[in-house]
């Protein structure tokens, strides 16, 4: 994926070995962003007979906890001095305690209250997104330091959006994985796939820690100075350019999120009517199908963002969403059902080119935090997009609750849906991406951090470096 023949000084090149290395771990990050929301609504409501309300407050209130959780371990890991960096020692335990507590979320007793289960999952989840934590929160940090090149922190960005994809196939075949025949049921086979998740989830997370070193210049200059928690989070939300790509990160994430957890049941209700298995297994096979078309993507994105910019793949990406929106209405059918295929596939190459560029922009706006605040904050930054990630994640998938009960979809499995059910929901489906589209159009321009304003950022703190060594 290599996309410049420009010339990089010693100290931002980035090894083919590293930036792999640095690709596995977005694997593992992946799984544990969407591996909770594949299986934990489609589990808790067919399978176990939850109220899809009641599963969506359990979510939010974990959202509670990463409130607090996210910022702290930002701080902790932009602070913390060791012989094995800043960022390795946390994204080690991170994915050692994540692989444990995902694994053990799927051991659900069978015949309990639905306050039970509730209380259940609520304190199951606590538990595997604290460990998440530690994980992701200087995962994404370290990234955004590996290289101080323009252009070369996209093309890291782009292994890390690849094997991206490989988590998120992961993920996809959860819950076909769990309707396999030698299973008796849902629950016994998320009973089985948890345990394999989590390992899958250790051996992707620990790979940065092995290969990847932290930048001598970066750890130096971190040393010199770092603000209080509540301090460094006021200045890294004060940050007008990093604010837009949040709000943007937001609506992206939020709306595909939402919108790929309903699939399923847009199938079941619709396309295949009460057929858990079936739905899932097309859901699976999304992510495999989608691999190598983003894959080409993601290496013409990185190629062609040295000629339009950034922000022209980002202008891209929200441009494709209206062909996605009309594709998914008219593709998606009884009579062919894999047709909805391309629209999926159209809808990850703007998903995925969009988290490209977010990544690589976040490297950028941190060299603007030092410019200013003279500070090395990659673990803040990293904790606020990590925490609104899984705000969104959760969000969204509490969302898709209030949604099926609104349309007055049905949890006993395997029960036929309304006509109308499958109708609403394709509905919403559409809607969704073309809202996206047309805001991310409107707002994309008031985004000013231009490479050029990089490069001249980049000089003025060499010449700073300089002077006070």
């Amino acid at each position: 994926m290599d996309s410049s023949n420009t010339p990089l000084a010693t100290q931002d090149r980035v090894t083919l070995w590293q930036k792999l290395s640095y690709g596995f771990g977005a694997a593992a990050d992946m799984i544990g962003f969407h591996g909770p929301a594949a299986l934990v609504m489609p589990i808790y409501t067919l399978a176990l007979g939850v109220n899809p309300a009641l599963v969506s407050i359990a979510i939010g209130i974990t959202r509670v906890w990463d409130a607090f959780l996210d910022p702290v371990m930002g701080a902790v890991s932009d602070k913390t001095r060791s012989r094995y960096g800043r960022r390795r020692p946390y994204i080690f335990s991170g994915a050692i305690l994540g692989g444990i507590t995902f694994a053990l979320m799927w051991q659900i007793p069978v015949g309990l209250s639905s306050t039970a289960y509730f209380s259940l999952l609520t304190v199951s989840l606590i538990l595997f997104y604290t460990a998440f934590t530690i994980f992701t929160v200087p995962y994404h940090a370290i990234g955004y330091e590996m290289t101080g090149n323009y252009h070369e922190r996209t093309n890291v960005m782009s292994y890390r959006m690849f094997f991206n994809m490989v988590g998120n196939i992961c993920a996809g075949w959860l819950l076909a994985g769990t309707q396999l025949d030698l299973f008796e049921n849902s629950l016994e086979g998320a009973r089985f796939i948890g345990p394999l998740t989590g390992l899958v989830f250790m051996l992707f997370g620990i790979a940065p820690v092995l290969f990847i070193r932290e930048r001598a210049v970066v750890q130096s200059t971190a040393a010199k100075k770092q603000l209080p928690i509540f301090r460094s989070l006021l200045a890294t939300l004060k940050d007008k350019s990093f604010r837009l790509l949040i709000g943007l990160t937001v609506m992206m994430l939020s709306g595909w999120t939402f919108s790929t957890s309903i699939i399923v049941f847009i199938n079941v209700s619709y396309v295949f009517p009460g057929d858990l298995k079936a739905s899932s297994i097309l859901l699976g096979s999304m992510g495999m199908v989608q691999t190598a078309v983003v894959a080409i993507a993601l290496i013409l994105a990185t190629r062609i963002s040295q000629k339009v910019g950034k922000k022209g793949i980002l202008r891209f990406s929200f441009s494709i969403q209206f062909l996605h929106a009309l594709s998914a209405w008219f593709l998606t059918s009884p009579n062919y059902p894999y047709l909805q295929l391309i629209a999926y596939t159209i809808g990850a190459v703007a998903n995925m080119t969009f988290f490209l560029m977010l990544h690589s922009m976040t490297s950028d706006i941190c060299d603007e935090d030092e410019w200013i605040n003279g500070t090395r904050r990659e673990g803040m930054y990293g904790a606020v997009i990590t925490w609104m990630q899984k705000l969104c994640v959760s969000i969204a998938v509490a969302l898709v609750g209030v949604a099926l009960v609104a349309v007055g979809f049905d949890q006993t499995e395997g029960a036929i849906q309304a006509p109308q059910t499958g109708t609403y929901l394709r509905l919403i489906y559409c809607g969704i991406f073309l809202t996206i589209g047309t805001v991310g159009l409107i707002l994309l321009p008031r985004y000013s951090l231009t490479e050029q304003k990089v490069l001249e950022i980049q000089s003025e703190l060499a010449k700073r470096r300089e002077s006070l060594d």
